[in-house]
């Protein structure tokens, strides 16, 4: 059930907020946390039950490895939590990276050996990444481990379950209380939270997808392309993938809200970055934060002596781990791989403080290294995203626009449909106030009424007159 369909907006979610508030009042101990659990997992198993085992035996799993490292003295401890670590990221490898593993032997060995179809059981990147952040801080003491009732609530709550924002397990449990008070959320937050979801609502049906039809055209059609064009169509899918991202954030977190709880929010405007430092600090938040935390830290201590060009190496290495996250292709180690090395230039460049670019060219050179990885990101494969940059970089064919009218579909009538929302969306993306802002400084007044009331009912008419487009994010 994604958060752009008629189901959820008008079905589910509602349902859920007021049966949850049904429950508050009930004299069963903790009844609105159990009926959310219920919805969770209901939520989750809508688009195929099957993949309910998967989540919940890594829940169980889990949930019975914390509890062992918890109750284990040093140094059989740490060796629990390797073990621990090495079977999340095994199981998670199982169903992402095996066919991955296996199509490459034959470069190896000379030998083809066919791996099993496992299926990809939805969001199995994200809560596998909720679960081992769960187990290294039980591991240092940061918190307890849960109840299984507490982990399993935990872990499979329906607004980020499938796509995030990752969220640890110490800022959501403590609001647990607050989940099963009688009261529930203030009328405020209430309205802050449908100002939020219409926001992000928009960012995704009318922004996102209005780039995307110009991202689809573009990666259909490599060999047709002038520069100017490659260029553009690469942005365009820079564009896309931040819109609906971060329109699925602002709708999770705003899902959560409606019931009480806050989730950590994902993106802070990052097309407006002077740097690829300042990219990965708004980009993708939570992601940034396990890297620097569970990837990053660990690897530059394992090195002898901290130094730049140790950070840098590190840097290298986290952030192709984080590529490889992604997806279970060697483009997605590529573009993991160029916002390494751009992060390592970034940090070399403020230590020996050579000098200081004018904020133009900041932002370009910053934005250039972007797009240059999502040539890879979302390419098929190496051969389509080398054919793209020799392409987004053909002196014979600069400046050409013969595909244009093509990329709209050949419909005049597509040109002003679809041309509306990106200019808007390119004033969103680089000025003005992001939707965090903007739900940051809510308050109710009837022009934050009026700007929620008529964005849903936008994204309504798009949603009503066009099949809605999944999420990006739902691929990884």
């Amino acid at each position: 059930m994604s958060f752009n369909s008629f189901d959820y907006i008008l079905v589910f979610l509602p349902a859920v907020f007021i049966l949850c508030q049904l429950a508050r009042r009930l004299p069963l101990a903790r009844a609105p946390q159990i009926f959310i659990l219920l919805a969770s997992l209901f939520f989750y198993a809508w688009p195929k039950p099957f993949n309910l085992v998967y989540l919940t035996g890594s829940i169980l799993a889990n949930w019975l490895l914390a509890r062992w490292i918890a109750a284990t003295p040093q140094p059989s401890r740490k060796r629990i939590l390797q073990l621990s670590l090495i079977l999340n990221i095994g199981y998670l490898a199982a169903f992402k990276y095996l066919n991955f593993i296996f199509g490459n032997i034959p470069y190896l060995v000379h030998r083809h050996i066919h791996a099993p179809e496992l299926g990809f059981p939805l969001g199995i990147s994200f809560f596998t990444l909720t679960q081992v952040m769960y187990l290294v801080d039980c591991y240092e003491e940061l918190l307890e481990p849960s109840t299984l009732f507490d982990h399993a609530t935990f872990v499979s709550f329906f607004p980020y379950v499938i796509s995030g924002p990752i969220s640890r397990a110490k800022r959501i449990r403590h609001q647990f209380p607050a989940l099963n008070a009688r009261t529930g959320p203030s009328t405020e937050t209430l309205a802050r939270a449908l100002y939020l979801f219409s926001l992000g609502l928009i960012k995704k049906v009318v922004l996102a997808d209005a780039f995307s039809i110009i991202a689809t055209y573009g990666y259909g059609n490599i060999a047709k392309l002038s520069a100017l064009e490659g260029w553009a169509v690469v942005s365009a899918y820079a564009l896309q993938l931040y819109f609906d991202f971060s329109g699925y954030s602002d709708m999770a977190i705003a899902s959560a809200l409606f019931l009480g709880i806050e989730v950590p929010r994902n993106f802070d405007a990052p097309m407006r970055s002077l740097s690829m430092i300042e990219f990965w600090q708004r980009w993708h938040i939570t992601l940034s934060a396990f890297i620097t935390t569970y990837l990053y830290t660990p690897i530059l201590r394992s090195f002898r002596k901290a130094t730049v060009h140790t950070a840098a190496v590190a840097t290298l290495i986290a952030m192709a781990i984080a590529g490889l996250w992604h997806g279970a292709n060697w483009t997605f180690v590529i573009f993991g791989t160029i916002h390494g090395v751009g992060l390592a230039i970034n940090q070399y460049w403020k230590k020996s403080k050579i000098m200081k670019l004018p904020h133009w060219l900041s932002w370009l050179v910053t934005f250039f290294i972007i797009d240059l990885g999502f040539v890879f990101f979302r390419a098929r494969n190496l051969s389509a995203a080398l054919l793209l940059l020799t392409r987004m970089f053909n002196p014979h064919d600069l400046l050409g626009t013969s595909n244009v009218f093509d990329m709209y579909g050949g419909v005049t009538s597509n040109v002003i449909i679809y041309a509306i929302p990106q200019i808007a969306g390119l004033a969103a993306a680089f000025i003005g106030k992001s939707s965090d802002q903007l739900a940051h400084e809510f308050k109710p007044s009837w022009r934050t009424y009026a700007v929620a009331s008529a964005c849903m009912l936008i994204a309504m008419l798009y949603l009503n007159s066009n099949v809605a487009q999944p999420f990006v994010y739902f691929g990884f």
